[in-house]
């Protein structure tokens, strides 16, 4: 498979690497998803080394195949990926998360070059899934135009990403490392994504309903039970928006953020647990806007791209 046409448009490979799916499209300078490109495709995590590189190459080789076909310029993949992981060399490190462990130590850049026919010098270039999420949303999403924005992403864990005047931030004032990951902050005797994710909203049903949820039940089906008018699952989320306000109010106010981007799964429920969210964070007059992503399953194809667009630049502007 070739590397890299020589005409046509510009075009970046995005691709959004979670723990059941990947996702990928071509990405154009302006941030729009190439009509036809979308591709997602189940991943078994758990599974054998082999089997879940295959599965990685589908997509993104589907993506070569059209594009090649519509004769596009690729300027390189952009890949958001849940870690650990040395990004800037693509090797896995993850262990002791129940996932992609069987991938520990392999040099992912390698592999999909091998598996996708591709020079050895095409641009591929790994960062973190939410930073992903926040840079697609704050590139041609709901967070343009603001200058200090924190972006989540509310799943099986919790997910975060600081930006401020156009850079993510991994330290600093107001970001806690490594990262900028508040998942790890301690809360109520534990940490924070233990109480702010699909683990949390668990709790919290059984804690309210007196047992666990029955088989079958998880957030999804409880976020419907809720607009249904189940009392029990409306006050689940009504308690879940007060906590997650209550545990950002101080890390918003310190970072001075503008913007709460809000994605994942759970943020699909929004208009269940935006009341008490906002109630907890009416005193922060800077904060402007707390919104859902414009795009949740696309947010982070489409930052993937984008940082693709910028490491391209950079090495012409290394290269003059």
């Amino acid at each position: 498979m070739k590397g890299r046409a020589k005409k046509g448009p510009a075009y970046a490979i995005g691709a959004d690497i979670g723990g059941t799916s990947v996702r990928c499209g071509l990405v154009s300078a302006r941030g729009r998803i190439r009509r036809g490109s979308f591709q997602q495709v189940p991943v078994d995590s758990k599974g054998p080394r082999e089997c879940i590189l295959q599965t990685f190459a589908t997509p993104l080789r589907e993506n070569f195949r059209q594009a090649a076909r519509e004769g596009l310029d690729l300027i390189g993949i952009g890949v958001g990926m849940c870690g650990p992981l040395d990004y800037d060399r693509g090797i896995c490190l993850i262990q002791g998360v129940d996932k992609y462990e069987s991938l520990y130590g392999v040099h992912l850049k390698e592999e999909f070059r091998k598996r996708l026919g591709l020079p050895e010098r095409f641009p591929i270039n790994f960062e973190i899934d939410t930073w992903a999420f926040a840079r697609g949303e704050a590139w041609r999403g709901a967070a343009k135009g603001f200058n200090r924005i924190l972006a989540l992403t509310l799943g099986t864990g919790l997910g975060s990403a600081f930006i401020a005047d156009g850079q993510l931030l991994a330290d600093g004032p107001g970001v806690p490392p490594p990262f900028g990951w508040i998942g790890g902050l301690a809360w109520k005797g534990g940490k924070l994504d233990d109480y702010v994710s699909r683990r949390g909203i668990l709790a919290l049903y059984r804690s309210l309903a007196g047992g666990p949820p029955a088989a079958g039940l998880d957030v999804k089906e409880i976020a419907a039970r809720a607009k249904g008018g189940d009392s029990t699952c409306v006050q689940v989320f009504n308690e879940f928006g007060r906590r997650l306000g209550q545990s950002l109010a101080p890390i918003l106010e310190e970072f001075g953020a503008e913007c709460l981007i809000l994605g994942g799964a759970i943020s699909r429920a929004f208009e269940l647990f935006e009341g008490p969210l906002r109630g907890q964070l009416t005193r922060l007059t800077g904060l402007q806007r707390i919104t859902v992503a414009r795009s949740i399953g696309l947010a982070a194809i489409r930052g993937a791209g984008h940082l693709a667009f910028l490491k391209a630049k950079s090495r012409e502007v290394q290269g003059n």
